[in-house]
């Protein structure tokens, strides 16, 4: 019998969490289907509200719902974008990508891939849009998504790989050029605006031509015309939709008013009135809030627009620049004509300039000599010391034998002693050498001065008490430091 109604029990809580799986399963269908149909008829301050009681919901269930909750985040997003708050909505859409790496939903980071690209294109963040665009292409190609749901991804590509060369100054095939201007002619007001844009760009970087500026800011400008004039029909739409909901709730409260003055009692109808009053205040709030952000966003517009006609009052500037620099061009060719019978003079000026030059090779010849001059004078100068006499170079006029410099700074004080000699004969070789490459040691210091001095690696070997094969790795070594520092 207790197996029995142990059995029994488990049944009846399995059917018990089964049933409330489907009804959040529903209810998350719901509400999403709701945010989905207010965005399509352009209510989005009500469609970010459902996208948003979407998204919550799904975390009490993220086994049954992450389709619906990445879903509901891009719907957001693209609210967001449409509402021209790119930072949000490029919040929204690297949070699915996060999440749609973690837990694999290919679709999702799909999506999520394209939609970023347009948001770092819109705003010139052009190294971020080539790298969002590779991963959807990437992602397409493994997967093979259907047409309808790549279509555009190709132009998006372009876009992005052209921008990305555009912004790191790499030069631009003319497949790909072609492929922007094809796009440039496009029915798409956005695509078309956009390509123009890296047209425009591309050509003042390149040679700084402006063939394509003035279309650019003809199709920016009615693109931002189309985009004000939505968002004043959907503000006025959404407002005259708010002005009702106001004039229903204010009928319904005076319709409940009336009614619970007549039925209930003084006490009960004052509660009533409270609460009605109290829903009043919170509506009439969210109502300035939407009100509010859709100021915020026809006062950005406006902007984007006065910036259009400030470029275009630019261009026509530069347009008249042009043409008085080529009139005065003009006026220099008169002036070469008027002047061109003084021949005689430039020929003498031209003389007296070879005379010149040649008296500049005979003093550079002269600092050429004085440099071999001093250079002789320091080396002299080294091999009258204590450790300089002894050097094994081919001018010392001592020729010292291999006893003589056998182990001749194989001491930490003999290394120092030549170092001091060395900066009292060169100005300061080693100590300044050391003060430009503070990596180098002590005895880096003194190998360089060794090679510098031009003495055989075998020399340095038996004046170091080293290998030869030590001697040659320490000087590959010290040359890749030196051009490492370069």
């Amino acid at each position: 019998m207790k197996i029995y109604f142990k059995t029994s029990a488990i049944i009846i809580l399995s059917l018990l969490l089964t049933n409330c799986r489907k009804e959040a399963t529903s209810y998350l269908q719901r509400t999403y289907e709701e945010a989905v149909k207010l965005h399509k008829e352009g209510n989005l301050n009500d469609a970010i509200f459902y996208y948003q009681l979407t998204a919550l919901n799904c975390q009490y269930h993220p086994e049954d719902s992450l389709t619906y909750w990445w879903k509901a985040m891009c719907g957001q997003g693209e609210v967001w974008r449409q509402k021209n708050f790119l930072d949000h909505a490029r919040t929204d859409f690297e949070t699915v990508l996060q999440t749609a790496s973690k837990y694999r939903l290919d679709t999702a980071e799909y999506i999520a891939s394209r939609k970023l690209t347009l948001i770092s294109l819109e705003r010139q963040h052009y190294d971020e849009a080539y790298s969002y665009a590779m991963r959807a292409w990437k992602m397409a190609a493994k997967k093979r998504y259907p047409k309808t749901m790549t279509n555009g991804q190709e132009n998006e590509r372009i876009l992005a790989g052209f921008a990305h060369a555009l912004s790191g100054g790499q030069a631009v095939s003319d497949t790909v050029f072609g492929q922007l201007e094809k796009l440039a002619a496009s029915s798409s007001l956005e695509l078309r605006t956009t390509a123009l844009k890296l047209l425009s760009l591309y050509e003042m970087q390149d040679s700084g031509k402006r063939s394509h500026l003035s279309q650019y800011i003809e199709n920016e400008n009615e693109y931002w015309s189309q985009r004000f004039q939505k968002f004043t029909d959907a503000s006025e739409r959404e407002k005259k939709q708010l002005i009702a909901e106001r004039d229903a709730i204010a009928a319904e409260q005076k319709n409940t008013l009336f009614i619970s003055l007549t039925i209930f009692t003084l006490l009960l109808g004052g509660s009533l009135y409270a609460m009605a009053d109290h829903r009043r205040k919170h509506e009439l709030d969210r109502i300035r809030l939407i009100l509010n952000q859709k100021e915020q966003t026809i006062h950005i517009l406006e902007e984007k627009r006065e910036s259009s006609e400030k470029l275009l009052s630019r261009l026509k500037e530069k347009e008249e620049r042009m043409a008085e620099l080529e009139r005065r061009a003009q006026k220099l060719d008169e002036m070469q004509k008027l002047f061109g019978d003084r021949k005689e003079d430039m020929e003498k000026a031209t003389r007296e300039m070879e005379e010149l030059n040649s008296l500049k090779d005979q003093i550079q010849q002269k600092e050429k000599e004085w440099e071999t001059t001093e250079q002789q004078l320091r080396n002299r100068l080294l091999y009258s010391m204590e450790i300089g006499r002894k050097l094994p170079t081919a001018d010392n006029p001592h020729q010292p034998t291999l006893k003589e410099y056998t182990n001749l700074i194989a001491t930490d004080e003999k290394k120092i002693l030549f170092l001091k000699e060395i900066d009292y004969c060169f100005n300061n070789f080693a100590s300044g050498l050391q003060k430009i490459t503070p990596s180098l040691t002590m005895y880096d210091v003194v190998h360089c001065c060794l090679f510098r001095l031009g003495i055989r690696t075998s020399d340095i070997a038996a004046m170091c008490s080293l290998a030869n094969s030590t001697i040659s790795c320490r000087r590959k070594r010290l040359e890749a430091k030196m051009e490492a520092k370069t």
